[in-house]
């Protein structure tokens, strides 16, 4: 006993689950982008920013797509009769899935990278800053001391 193919509502509901997760996303995006734009960041940090928006923005547009190519050729695409054309369809989409993965460890990796980098110029104006204390500790019981 065969088991009846499932229609289009799967491709549907995992299709529209694509879509809204990838509108909100690029709606996130935009609200960060304008909070970005209001604020007064040091121009590294900006860059960063800026750089890191733009990739989320890119992810959640190919989410985005690939939210309408799921049922669009689930439903459109005769299988049983374009095997090729249904084959080299569902390749690129596969191919977008595995660029948006690529696009999302590559912001992992850059942000991970860019906290790196900041905790260490943290650490260094944090011991500085103890070193300008323990100085100024040490200027203030020389001035005790010399007094009579």
């Amino acid at each position: 006993m065969q088991n009846p193919p499932a229609g289009p509502i799967p491709g549907l509901i995992f299709g529209g689950s694509l879509i809204v997760l990838g509108v909100f996303m690029v709606l996130t995006q935009w609200k960060v982008l304008k909070e970005l734009n209001k604020s007064e960041h040091h121009h590294r940090e900006y860059d960063f920013l800026l750089r890191r928006v733009r990739r989320r923005i890119q992810v959640a547009g190919l989410i985005l797509i690939i939210g309408i190519m799921i049922p669009v050729g689930d439903a459109l695409i005769p299988w049983q009769k374009a095997v090729a054309t249904f084959a080299i369809y569902w390749i690129i989409v596969i191919i977008l899935a595995l660029w948006t993965i690529l696009l999302a460890f590559a912001d992992i990796a850059a942000t991970r990278m860019h906290t790196s980098v900041e905790l260490t110029r943290l650490h260094n104006q944090e011991q500085n800053l103890e070193r300008a204390a323990q100085q100024l500790r040490e200027a203030q019981q020389n001035e005790r001391d010399s007094q009579p």
